[in-house]
């Protein structure tokens, strides 16, 4: 079992962070994707991602804790050499304008693609996260 994680602390209120994350939806407003679809809401709601070579990933919403903002999902299929991907993503609040975000994954790889997909994965977070923080700013 691999494991990847990226944990940054942001300038943005954690429920607003949350507010964002939480939905499963609109995550092209801050990520590489380039439109999504969701399924359903909450637990069971299903996501179609479009990146921008036209690979389609689908994704799963398995947990969404409020109270604790923390939300699991995993990857049913996609272009990935990996099995079993599943995120945890939680957002931590530091005071009344700063958060922190941690992203990250468990997933089966072969060790030919081992460190690719860690680099894949961690600057996808990277950009997710810091992508996020300038969307809710600028909204501001």
């Amino acid at each position: 079992m691999t494991q990847v994680n990226v944990t940054k602390s942001i300038n943005v209120p954690a429920e607003a962070a949350w507010d964002k994350i939480s939905t499963f939806r609109g995550i092209e407003e801050f990520s590489p994707i380039e439109r999504s679809v969701v399924e359903g809401s909450g637990v069971g709601a299903l996501r179609t991602c479009y990146m921008p070579d036209n690979v389609i990933i689908n994704e799963k919403l398995n947990q969404v804790d409020d109270e604790h903002m923390k939300l699991e999902y995993e990857i049913l299929s996609g272009p990935f050499p990996i099995t079993g991907y599943v995120s945890t993503v939680q957002v931590t609040s530091l005071d009344d304008n700063n958060c922190q975000i941690s992203w990250g994954a468990k997933y089966e790889v072969g060790t030919e693609a081992e460190t690719e997909m860690k680099n894949l994965f961690e600057g996808f977070y990277n950009v997710i996260i810091t992508s996020l923080e300038a969307l809710i700013n600028n909204k501001n």
